[in-house]
């Protein structure tokens, strides 16, 4: 009996042994794991400081270019109004509740107008880049109407629908559409076929493949296509206020031109790549937050 008491308590040294050298090389690979983290995190801290900071360098140097050319002797300050008068239009515009007004309506048509082009293309460019037949039924209306600027609508439109709201955001609508349908149709057609057939193996029906497999895998190309279509939206905004619009952005440039006020121009340009930039970035930072996995997700 001493004998086996003996052996069975021999061993429990190298257990203990082995036990602490794993709990060394968790604890080791923990420490790598987390200074690795922490190493991608200040990688990622500079490189967001960097563009910050070369992204405020651009603006300074083109505000310090326009404010010497307006500075010099031959400028005329009708055509290039000085900073100063620009930012005194911008202060009376705020106070006078006018810029809101204009920017509330233009902010307005561009949303609604995008959201339905986009809706309309992502569902529409989802079934003709996944379901063949349907494909080789759209293809040639869709690539009819692709080169066909959406301007060149607005007199059709004008006939159909009026000079009302809904002609406005139609016209928006129809320019999102036309500039999204193509990356959605081409996120669809690059969905890796193995994919497909994986799902299939495992028994999923051809409708949980295309909701489930195909869409998810196609959201890279579907967000570049709604980051492109946002341009285009506002980018067909002024045009659209040409149909008899009485308020937005639009209608600024408009006055602007035809009282020959420059600084109401600029002012409207301006608030409108802002507006432009800042739903981009909103849109590439939901992009960058849901589809880590994706290499095109920045």
């Amino acid at each position: 009996m001493t004998l086996i008491a003996v052996q069975k308590t021999e061993p429990q040294p190298r257990v203990t042994a082995r036990l602490n050298a794993e709990a060394t090389g968790r604890a080791e690979a923990q420490a790598q794991e987390a200074e690795a983290g922490r190493k991608f995190r200040e990688q990622a801290s500079a490189k967001r400081r960097l563009q910050v900071s070369l992204g405020i360098l651009s603006l300074v140097i083109v505000v310090a270019i326009y404010w010497i050319i307006t500075a010099l002797p031959s400028s005329n300050p009708a055509l290039l109004p000085p900073p100063g008068v620009i930012v005194r239009g911008f202060v009376n515009g705020i106070l006078d509740g006018s810029l809101f007004e204009a920017t509330q309506a233009s902010l307005g048509r561009v949303a609604a107008g995008y959201v339905i082009g986009c809706a309309v293309a992502i569902v529409v460019g989802s079934i003709r880049g996944w379901y063949r037949i349907v494909g080789y039924l759209l293809d040639p209306v869709v690539d009819a109407m692709r080169p066909v600027p959406a301007l060149a609508y607005i007199p059709l439109v004008i006939l159909w629908f009026g000079i009302g709201e809904g002609a406005r955001i139609l016209v928006i609508a129809f320019a999102s559409f036309l500039s999204c349908i193509v990356s959605v149709t081409a996120g669809m057609k690059e969905v890796p076929i193995v994919y497909a057939d994986a799902a299939r193996t495992l028994g999923a029906s051809e409708r949980m493949v295309f909701l489930r497999v195909a869409i998810p895998s196609a959201l890279p190309y579907i967000f570049a296509g709604l980051r492109v279509s946002l341009g285009a939206a506002w980018g067909t905004l002024v045009a659209a206020e040409l149909i008899a619009a009485q308020s937005g952005l639009g209608y600024l440039l408009q006055a602007g031109q035809a009282f020959f006020r420059s600084e109401l121009v600029i002012i409207a340009l301006v608030i409108i790549g802002l507006i432009g930039y800042l739903m981009d970035a909103f849109l590439k930072a939901l992009q960058t937050r849901l589809l880590r996995w994706s290499s095109r997700s920045g």
